[in-house]
């Protein structure tokens, strides 16, 4: 088996840092910079030849300048010899545009997931991606990949600071999410509707148990729309506290507003993109992914 070395990129050192903490693997941080037109200029750290390179790139809210900073480090590593290159993405972007909607868009993350292989990448590990329409990650790629998932260490987090709670997803697509989340929680779960009439504008429905307080589980909180309404609806319906947890807190155009605003007492995030809300770190999610293959 080859030596392990791990080499983040922008935004991920903490979180790279930890795992090869964790793993007893050599970490050093690349180089990564834009020149004044916005192009992205990275460099290795170090030397890799006949070296395994575990490449973390933190790609939330930084999806464009994440995407090429992943591609630049995998030919570079590459170029300077190495054996074999993993990529470990915790935020996979382009995945909820995971199918053809409307005639004449693309198949983002799959033309994304080619740039990827063709870079020369072995084998890929992210978490919680935005799957819906496909049954796993392995119908993205046609490399070795892993979803590990953060939902379990979100709801133990949450069971020791509250307690059991009802778990309820905003819409049918978090409905995985929820059923884990209430697995750990030992509770029962219940799914909403959702009507989306634009990248904002939502309408959510459904029936839910009467509770005090609940869980509201999701993958992704970018705008905040989606969760604003299922909490304004539970709240309507006698809910008094609501708790939020997601993996990816992208958190844009005000979400937190919408989010507290609504009657939601905590949001209960991971590190998967930095924010103030990551009570919960993936590390040992990525680290239990990676420990067959470093």
């Amino acid at each position: 088996m080859l030596k392990s070395v791990i080499v983040s990129g922008k935004n991920c050192g903490a979180l790279a840092k930890e795992v090869s903490s964790r793993l007893g693997v050599p970490f050093y941080q690349a180089y990564t910079r834009s020149f004044p037109d916005g192009e992205v200029y990275t460099r290795l750290p170090k030397a890799v030849p006949e070296k395994h390179v575990v490449l973390f790139v933190c790609m939330g809210k930084r999806p464009n300048h994440g995407l090429i900073e992943a591609l630049l480090l995998a030919d570079a590593a590459r170029r300077h010899g190495a054996g074999e290159i993993t990529l470990v993405a915790p935020y996979m972007p382009y995945a909820r545009q995971d199918s053809v909607f409307v005639e004449g868009e693309p198949l983002s993350i799959k033309a994304v997931a080619k740039l990827l292989e063709e870079a020369g990448i072995s084998r890929v590990v992210t978490v919680d991606m935005h799957l819906h329409r496909f049954k796993g990650v392995e119908e993205v790629f046609d490399i070795p990949a892993i979803n590990v998932s953060a939902v379990p260490l979100i709801a133990e987090y949450v069971k020791r600071k509250y307690g059991s709670l009802m778990v309820v997803a905003p819409d049918e697509e978090a409905s995985q999410w929820a059923s884990i989340a209430a697995g750990v929680m030992g509770s029962k779960y219940f799914v909403l509707e959702k009507e989306r009439s634009g990248d904002e504008e939502v309408e959510i429905t459904g029936y839910v148990e009467a509770a005090e307080r609940v869980l509201i589980v999701d993958d992704i909180i970018s705008t905040g729309g989606t969760i604003q309404r299922a909490s304004s609806l539970l709240r309507e319906k006698g809910v008094k506290d609501v708790v939020v947890g997601c993996t990816h807190a992208l958190l844009v155009g005000g979400a937190e507003a919408k989010i507290f605003n609504s009657g939601v007492i905590e949001l209960v995030a991971t590190d998967t993109v930095p924010n103030p809300y990551a009570k919960v770190s993936v590390a040992p999610a990525i680290v239990s992914a990676l420990e067959g293959v470093v």
